[in-house]
């Protein structure tokens, strides 16, 4: 995207130039982050098993499973665009099962991309960014902060990830760089096809966010400035609770 001076006005000044990487960038929520990203005016590299094919954004392919080819993916960025602004952690999968169904090379596979390629590249973008600032955005999941029966495994690289980000944001303020943990509950994405063996019967009575609405707010936190941190965002749908239950429950405990 070419940015002129007569459309300069009517973007955010803040994310006009700014280079950003966006992990699982060919669907999803990653795909809704790049594209209003390049919308708004800012470089972003895409990084996916499958690269991306969002207008505008330069796609990597990486699978991030493999630390080897993960390790090279910051230095990479850095060396192609000179800088590094922001970087959205979003990639992540589930394979969710019953703890005595829990298969151990999905485990691992989890562990991997959830995790460890979490914790690798923030440790290098922090490594980047420690010099002139910048935001890391770790797109972690309400699984994160509850576990849920049938997802332990999954919620359990969530709640790895949660300790890591809070840790992250602590060390981060020593060098100006902020990171943010967002927790977004059930999101309407192809992530259900491969996490569940009946996606329709799982998610049939569910409300659900869109990748576009959680988009909207993990952009307001690079549009944050730096002087101001923003730890934590948790995303609800407000029809993602049991209205009817909590309706039942006040009449329950009203006192005359």
């Amino acid at each position: 995207m070419t940015v002129t001076a007569a459309t300069a006005n009517a973007i955010d000044d803040k994310l006009v130039g700014a280079v950003a990487i966006v992990t699982g960038a060919s669907n999803g929520i990653g795909a809704a982050v790049a594209r209003a990203l390049v919308a708004a005016g800012a470089s972003v590299v895409g990084v996916d098993r499958e690269g991306s094919t969002v207008a505008g954004v330069a796609g990597v392919r990486c699978d991030l499973a493999d630390a080897s080819a993960t390790g090279s993916v910051i230095d990479d960025v850095v060396s192609a665009h000179g800088r590094l602004d922001f970087l959205v952690n979003n990639a992540g999968l589930a394979r969710h099962a019953a703890i005595a169904d829990i298969n151990l090379g999905e485990l691992d596979l989890m562990w991997a991309v959830n995790v460890r390629a979490v914790i690798q590249l923030t440790r290098d973008a922090m490594r980047v960014m420690s010099a002139r600032g910048g935001r890391i955005v770790n797109v972690v999941s309400t699984a994160g902060l509850a576990g849920q029966a049938g997802e332990s495994a999954y919620c359990a690289t969530k709640f790895a990830v949660r300790g890591f980000t809070e840790a992250a944001a602590e060390e981060g303020r020593l060098s100006g760089v902020r990171v943010t943990g967002v927790y977004p509950a059930g999101v309407n994405t192809g992530f259900w096809d491969d996490a569940v063996g009946d996606r329709p019967g799982f998610t049939a009575d569910k409300a659900w966010l869109t990748p576009d609405q959680v988009a909207t707010q993990i952009v307001s936190v690079l549009r944050t400035p730096l002087d101001i941190d923003v730890p934590t965002l948790v995303i609800r749908h407000p029809g993602d609770v049991d209205l009817a239950g909590m309706a039942a429950k006040l009449d329950r405990i009203r006192r005359a």
